[in-house]
């Protein structure tokens, strides 16, 4: 089975300075992939590169093929058109990401009205407002017509962070990269975030690129980890191996770190 997204030799540099460095990975259809590391370690970049989003001035090198198309050889409407079919993604700050002066349902009806169109689908205002409701619904958001009404700044913080999910799978992609989307979050709200997003990926059969600086919270859902430092993969594999069996001493210092701060929590020396 063909990679739904495969990474080749990718380095990100600006201004003659390395800020990813030979990064190679592939994540296949229905595969859950974490990646943590800490401020700085590129994750972040990587993920915009997947969906040829990296901010002007940046150059990059290696290849991207998402969905079996090679980015640096689309155009950028080309690209547009394959983000949301092929790819989408959760940002970690939901007020930032979306749009204060757009009603929340008016904002995820545009991707709906998208995909009925490229499934030939009828788009009419019924139909869409149906399949928003579908989807805030598919999210758990309590009072979905009421929110569908409502601006950003009048819902809550993991509130946002639904819509933000409900608006990436409008498209239905084979890909859900999620960037940092519960660090904004309160605990409690943190872990319904996560269970979702396992439930959703799981029911969609989508794959899944889960961006972290929290091991645990990449252990909760992805099945494989990668761990990068200072621009570079320094260990990856199996998430229970890696866990289990750290070879790296970076990877070793997080998973040493994480135990210490569960040990804290139960009051355990």
């Amino acid at each position: 089975m063909s990679p739904i997204l495969e990474i080749d030799g990718l380095t990100i540099s600006a201004r003659g300075q390395k800020l990813v460095s030979d990064i190679d990975l592939a994540i296949a259809p229905g595969e859950r992939w974490g990646v943590i590391g800490e401020s700085g370690s590129g994750k972040s970049l990587t993920a915009l590169a997947s969906i040829g989003l990296l901010p002007a001035g940046l150059v990059q090198t290696g290849s991207v093929i998402l969905d079996g198309q090679p980015l640096h050889a689309l155009s950028e409407r080309e690209i547009t058109r394959l983000r949301g079919q092929a790819a989408s993604v959760i940002f970690q700050e939901p007020l930032t990401a979306l749009d204060p002066l757009m009603r929340l349902g008016k904002q995820t009806a545009e991707p709906v009205a998208r995909r009925l169109r490229r499934e030939g689908k009828t788009v009419d205002r019924k139909s869409v407002a149906a399949e928003v409701m579908d989807l805030f619904e598919r999210v758990a958001l309590p009072e979905p017509a009421r929110i569908a009404r409502s601006y950003p700044f009048e819902v809550s913080g993991g509130q946002r962070q639904r819509v933000a999910i409900a608006m990436a799978l409008a498209c239905r992609p084979k890909l859900l990269i999620a960037d940092e989307p519960t660090t904004a979050l309160d605990v409690t709200t943190q872990a319904e975030v996560l269970g979702l997003l396992k439930q959703l990926v799981r029911e969609m059969g989508m794959a899944l690129l889960f961006i972290s600086h929290d091991l645990a919270v990449v252990n909760s859902i992805a099945e494989r980890i990668v761990v990068m430092r200072q621009g570079s993969i320094v260990e990856h594999g199996d998430a229970a191996r890696v866990l289990a069996e750290p070879r790296h001493d970076y990877t070793r210092s997080l998973v040493a770190a994480a135990a210490a701060f569960e040990n804290a929590l139960a009051g355990r020396p």
